[in-house]
C-alpha cells in the first residue's frame, strides 16, 4: 500500500521588474509520494502503460494529462487543468492521491519509487507534437540534433504530427551549420521532429503567462 506523504506549494513564478505587479499566474505543484513495495528500484517503467492508466484518472480529476517521464527512480506525471487556465494544488493533490492509489493496484511498477505529480510550468518542455500544436503562438528555445546543430529561438506558427513551423528571432549553430546558408531572422523553417534534440517554451517577462491549450496537430 502507498505510504503518501503530500505537501504542496503554489509560488510566485514572477513579478515585473519594472512595477513590481504580478505578471505571472501562480503555479501550483504538488510533492511527491513513496511507494515502497519493495527495497530494489525499478531499473525500467513503460510511461505509455503510466500514460493509459493515468489519462482516465485525470480527466476524472478535472486535469489534462500533459507528459509521462521515468528519472531513475521518479515517476514524473505533469498536468494542465482541463478547462484552461492555472491548475490549482487541490486539483493536483487529488489526482496525485488517485493515481498513487491505482499504481499499486495495477502493479506495474515493481520496487521503490518516487511519484510526482505537478504542472509542467510556464516554460515547459515540448517532446511530442501534440505538445508543439498547443503551443503555437507562444515562443520557444528549439536544438536540433545531427551534423549541423542549431540553436533557434522564435515564435510557434504552426504543428502537425511531423514537424513544427517557426518565425525566426535567433538563430546559432556549430561550426558545421555556421559554413551551411542558414535562414534569417524574422523567416519561416520548418523543422521535422526527428530533428529535435530538445525543446522548450520560454516566458517574456512583461507578457501575460498563456496556459497550454492542448490543441492538436493536424
Amino acid at each position: 500500500m502507498t505510504d503518501t506523504a503530500a505537501a504542496s506549494r503554489a509560488p510566485d513564478i514572477g513579478r515585473s521588474r519594472a512595477d513590481g505587479e504580478d505578471v505571472a499566474a501562480r503555479e501550483a505543484e504538488c510533492a511527491s509520494s513513496r511507494a515502497p513495495s519493495s527495497t530494489a528500484s525499478p531499473t525500467a517503467v513503460d510511461p505509455s502503460q503510466i500514460t493509459a492508466l493515468a489519462e482516465p484518472i485525470a480527466a476524472e480529476t478535472g486535469c489534462a494529462l500533459y507528459d509521462v517521464q521515468w528519472r531513475g527512480g521518479t515517476l514524473v506525471v505533469l498536468a494542465t487543468a482541463s478547462e484552461g487556465g492555472a491548475i490549482g494544488v487541490d486539483a493536483l493533490s487529488k489526482l496525485s492521491r488517485r493515481l498513487s492509489t491505482a499504481l499499486d493496484a495495477a502493479d506495474v511498477i515493481n520496487g521503490r519509487y518516487v511519484l510526482e505529480v505537478s504542472s509542467p510550468g510556464l516554460e515547459r518542455s515540448l517532446r511530442r507534437p501534440e505538445h508543439f500544436a498547443g503551443a503555437v503562438g507562444e515562443r520557444a528555445v528549439i536544438r536540433t540534433s545531427g551534423p549541423l546543430r542549431r540553436r533557434i529561438v522564435g515564435e510557434i506558427l504552426e504543428a502537425d504530427r511531423s514537424a513544427v513551423s517557426v518565425r525566426i528571432e535567433e538563430i546559432s549553430g556549430n561550426a558545421a551549420a555556421e559554413q551551411q546558408s542558414q535562414p534569417g531572422v524574422g523567416q519561416m523553417l520548418s523543422l521535422p521532429f526527428g530533428d529535435i534534440a530538445k525543446a522548450r517554451t520560454t516566458f517574456e517577462w512583461g507578457s501575460p503567462p498563456r496556459s497550454p491549450s492542448g490543441r492538436q496537430g493536424r
